[in-house]
C-alpha cells in the first residue's frame, strides 16, 4: 500500500516538477495535542506526543507550491470500552500514525526574507499497532486531509526556517472496530467519527534549484 501510494505521488508531481522554479526540502519536528475518537460503546483517546517528518515542496509559481509530506506520530491510545453486560474494558495501546499526503501551499511574500503561507493536503493515514500490541490490534488505513497556516523565514537564499501550526484529520467512513482482547473479552469499539490532531511544527528550508 505504501509502494502504491508514492509511486501515484510521484507521478501527479511528475509535471510540477518538470515546469518548477525551485525545490525547497524541509525535515521538521513538532507537537501534536490529544484527541479523541467518540464512538458506539466507547471511545479511543490518542495521548499528545511529539512528531516528525519532512516534506518536498515543488514551486511551480512565485506564490505556489506543491507538496509531498510524510509526517509520523509516536504514541499510545487509551481504549475504553463498555460492553453490553455494562462492564468496562480498559487498554493502552502503543501505536504510530503515518501520514502520506500531497497539498498545495499558497505563499504571501512580504518581502525576500518572511512569506507568511497556508496550505491544504490530501492523502491517507496508517495507524501501526507496535510491539505485542500487534498481535491484539490491527493496523487500518484511512483516507486523510489536512490544512496549515505558518511562515517561512529565509536567513539566505538557500537556508531558511519554516514554523506552522496545523490540524490533520483521518476520516473513519467505513468504520473503524478495535478488539479488547484483555481477559478474553470480546467488546470493542466501532468508530464511525473524525479524529482532529492539533499541532505545531517547526523545521529547517533547504532550497534547491533556481531561486527568483
Amino acid at each position: 500500500m505504501k509502494k502504491l501510494l508514492t509511486f501515484f505521488a510521484v507521478l501527479i508531481c511528475i509535471p510540477f516538477i518538470l515546469k518548477s522554479q525551485s525545490v525547497e526540502v524541509t525535515p521538521f519536528g513538532g507537537y501534536v495535542f490529544p484527541g479523541t475518537l467518540n464512538a458506539d460503546g466507547g471511545d479511543v483517546r490518542f495521548l499528545g506526543n511529539a512528531q516528525y517528518g519532512g516534506m518536498i515542496s515543488i514551486g511551480v509559481s512565485r506564490v505556489m507550491d506543491v507538496d509531498l509530506i510524510y509526517n509520523r506520530i509516536d504514541t499510545k491510545a487509551d481504549v475504553n470500552i463498555y460492553s453490553w453486560n455494562n462492564s468496562y474494558n480498559y487498554d493502552q495501546v502503543p501505536l504510530s500514525i503515518n501520514y502520506m499526503m500531497i497539498g498545495f501551499t499558497k505563499n504571501f511574500r512580504v518581502n525576500p526574507t518572511v512569506s507568511p503561507f497556508i496550505g491544504f493536503n490530501l492523502g491517507a493515514t496508517l495507524f501501526y499497532p507496535k510491539e505485542d500490541a500487534g498481535k491484539q490490534y490491527q493496523e487500518a488505513w484511512f483516507f486523510a486531509m489536512g490544512m496549515n497556516g505558518g511562515a517561512k523565514v529565509y536567513f539566505s537564499k538557500r537556508v531558511g526556517l519554516r514554523l506552522q501550526a496545523q490540524l490533520l484529520l483521518p476520516v473513519q467512513g467505513a468504520g473503524f472496530y478495535m478488539f479488547a482482547g484483555t481477559g478474553g473479552s470480546g467488546g470493542g469499539v466501532s468508530v464511525y467519527s473524525t479524529l482532529v490532531q492539533f499541532g505545531f511544527t517547526g523545521g529547517l528550508i533547504f532550497r534547491l534549484g533556481h531561486i527568483q
